[in-house]
C-alpha cells in the first residue's frame, strides 16, 4: 500500500511541477545545495499563501515530503486525497477537545516519519497572512524536533532546513516567486520540557529564518515595494545574470524600508502606483513589460488569449470568480483557486477524451485542446489589462512608459552603487 501512495504521490508531484511552473513566470531557487538529500529532516518554511508554498516545496526538494497541516481541512470524504498527498492533521484549541486529542496520533505519526529519514515541512509561524513580513516564530517546531529525538536511530541526526517563499503576487498567474533556503542546523538534544532548549532553538530559527524572507516592515509601503519588485523582475533582472535575484530584492526592500533616505525615488512609485489606480488598471503594477509594450504585441496577445478564453479559459475565469466571491481571506483565493485549475483541467481533458471516443470524432481533437490550453498559461496577464493597455490613448500610454523607464534606471544604479 504504501508504494502505491509513493507512485500517486510522484504522479501528483509531476502535475503540480508542471501546473506551477505554468502558473508562475519565474520559479527562482537559491540554497539547493543544502538540501540533505537523506536522513530525518524538518524543513521549516514561512506561510503567506496556504498550500502554495507547500506545492512549491513539494516540487523542488527533490524528495518525498510529508505536510502538517490544519486538522479542520481533513473532510472524511477526502481522507485518500491527504493520504495520497503524505498530509498529517494538526488540531488547534478552536478545533475542539475531541479534536485536539488527535493530535497524539498524529504527532506520534510524524515522529516515525522522521525516524525512519524522512522529510516533514512544517509552517513555524503557525498562521498563514497574505504579507511581507517574518512573523513571530512559535515554539511548535521545538516541540515537533524534541519530541522525535527519542525516535532517531543511532548514527542519525535530525536536521532542521529554513526556507522562504517569496511572492510578488501570488493571487495573479504570470508573477513570480523567489525560494531561497540555508544551511541547516543540528538539533541540540534536549526534551519538550525544557523551556530554555525550547527557546534556544525557537531563537535559532527565527534568525535563521529573518534574512531569507523578504520584508517590507510598514504595510503601507507594501505598493511601493510591489513597484519595484516588478519592474526589477521583468526590466531589470533578466540582463543581470551574474546577480542573485533574492539579494537584489532584499535591497529593493530596504530602500522601501529606509525611506527617508529615498523619498524622491518612492514618490515617484507612489506617484505612478496611484496613476495605474484611478486607470482602474491596477493590476499592471505586476505587468510593467505590458506597459511597455507597442500595440502590435498587445495586439497578438489579445487575440491569443482570447482564442484561449473561448476554448475553455472561460470556465477556469468562472470558477475562479465563484471561489474569490465565497472565499474572504486574500491568503486562501490563489491557492484554492490554482488547485481548483489543476484538479478542472484534467476532469474536463477526460470528458473531452470519453466524448471523442464515443461519438467517433478524432483524438486530435483532444490533443489540440489541451495543447490551446496549455498555450495560453504563457499569456497569464487578464484580458481586461491587455484589452485597456491596447486601447489606452498615446499620451497617457507615452507617460506610463515614460514612468517605468525612469524606475527601470533608477533601481539599476541603485543595484550597481551596491555591487
Amino acid at each position: 500500500a504504501s508504494s502505491d501512495f509513493f507512485m500517486v504521490y510522484q504522479i501528483i508531484r509531476l502535475w503540480a511541477t508542471l501546473f506551477l511552473r505554468l502558473y508562475f513566470r519565474k520559479t527562482i531557487v537559491y540554497g539547493l545545495e543544502h538540501i540533505p538529500r537523506k536522513g530525518p529532516l524538518i524543513v521549516a518554511s514561512n506561510h503567506p499563501s496556504a498550500f502554495l508554498e507547500a506545492s512549491i516545496m513539494g516540487t523542488i526538494l527533490g524528495r518525498p515530503l510529508h505536510y502538517l497541516v490544519r486538522g479542520d481541512m481533513f473532510h472524511p470524504k477526502f481522507r485518500w486525497l491527504f493520504n495520497w498527498t503524505n498530509q498529517i492533521p494538526i488540531y488547534r484549541q478552536k478545533d475542539g477537545i475531541s479534536n485536539l486529542r488527535k493530535n497524539a496520533s498524529s504527532f506520534e505519526l510524524t515522529y516515525r516519519k522522521l525516524a525512519d529519514g524522512e522529510a516533514v515541512l512544517i509552517f513555524p509561524e503557525a498562521k498563514t497572512i497574505l504579507e511581507k513580513r517574518m512573523r513571530p516564530i512559535q515554539r511548535g517546531t521545538a516541540h515537533l524536533a524534541f519530541g522525535t529525538l527519542p525516535f532517531v536511530k543511532a548514527g542519525e541526526q535530525l536536521l532542521i532546513l529554513p526556507v522562504a517563499v517569496n511572492f510578488t503576487e501570488p493571487r495573479l498567474p504570470g508573477t513570480d516567486v523567489v525560494v531561497k533556503f540555508c544551511a541547516p542546523f543540528l538539533t541540540e538534544q534536549a526534551t519538550r520540557e525544557d523551556r530554555d532548549a525550547i527557546d534556544r532553538f525557537t531563537g535559532t530559527l527565527s534568525d535563521a529564518m529573518s534574512p531569507l524572507i523578504i520584508q517590507v516592515t510598514e504595510e503601507r509601503y507594501d505598493h511601493h515595494y510591489d513597484v519595484l519588485a516588478s519592474v526589477y523582475m521583468r526590466c531589470v533582472q533578466g540582463g543581470r545574470p551574474g546577480g542573485s535575484a533574492h539579494d537584489d530584492l532584499v535591497l529593493l526592500s530596504n530602500v522601501v524600508n529606509q525611506h527617508d533616505r529615498h523619498q524622491a525615488l518612492l514618490d515617484r512609485v507612489h506617484t505612478y502606483f496611484h496613476t495605474l489606480k484611478k486607470m482602474k488598471i491596477g493590476e499592471a503594477v505586476y505587468f510593467p513589460h505590458l506597459v511597455m509594450a507597442n500595440r502590435f504585441i498587445l495586439a497578438i496577445m489579445l487575440i491569443l488569449k482570447l482564442i484561449w478564453l473561448v476554448c475553455g479559459g472561460w470556465i477556469w475565469r468562472s470558477v475562479r470568480k465563484i471561489i474569490f466571491s465565497k472565499i474572504k481571506a486574500n491568503t486562501f483565493k490563489s491557492p484554492v483557486t490554482v488547485g481548483a485549475a489543476m484538479v478542472l483541467y484534467p476532469l474536463i481533458s477526460l470528458i473531452l477524451l470519453i466524448t471523442s471516443l464515443f461519438a467517433g470524432w478524432p483524438l486530435w481533437i483532444v490533443f489540440a485542446w489541451v495543447m490551446v490550453m496549455v498555450s495560453g498559461m504563457f499569456f497569464r496577464p487578464p484580458f481586461y489589462l491587455i484589452w485597456r493597455l491596447l486601447t489606452l490613448n498615446f499620451a497617457r500610454k507615452a507617460k506610463l512608459k515614460s514612468e517605468i523607464s525612469g524606475i527601470r534606471k533608477e533601481v539599476t544604479a541603485l543595484l550597481e552603487k551596491a555591487k
